[in-house]
């Protein structure tokens, strides 16, 4: 180069060294920046799948509680009928004790 000492040539080959080394570091910079961005896009994802997740659980649990509650009402009416069966069956013993011996009385007195 004309007109540049061996000095000033030496100045701005540092220089250019200093400028590369930085413009090295810019772009593992920007690549850490694109890392990051990357990073933050899939723990978004996860986050909605999860949200999504957690409302089906919450669903799900809804529609147990109400299927539970729904049983529990059947099993009570069950209850009831089956009382109301034995008390029939006791009903329905007791008037065939009471037809025999009824039916016993009159075979003794005829």
């Amino acid at each position: 180069m004309q007109g540049f000492t061996d000095t000033q040539m030496q100045v701005v080959a540092e220089n250019t060294a200093v400028i590369e080394e930085r413009d090295k570091e810019i772009q593992h910079i920007v690549q850490s920046i694109s890392d990051l961005n990357e990073i933050f896009r899939d723990l978004a994802t996860m986050v909605v799948e999860q949200g999504s997740i957690l409302d089906r659980i919450d669903y799900n649990i809804e529609k147990t509680a109400t299927t539970v509650q729904q049983g529990l009402k059947q099993l009570q009416k069950a209850e009831k009928y089956q009382k109301k069966n034995r008390k029939m069956l006791i009903i329905m013993i007791l008037a065939v004790v009471l037809i025999v011996l009824i039916v016993i009385l009159i075979a003794v007195k005829s």
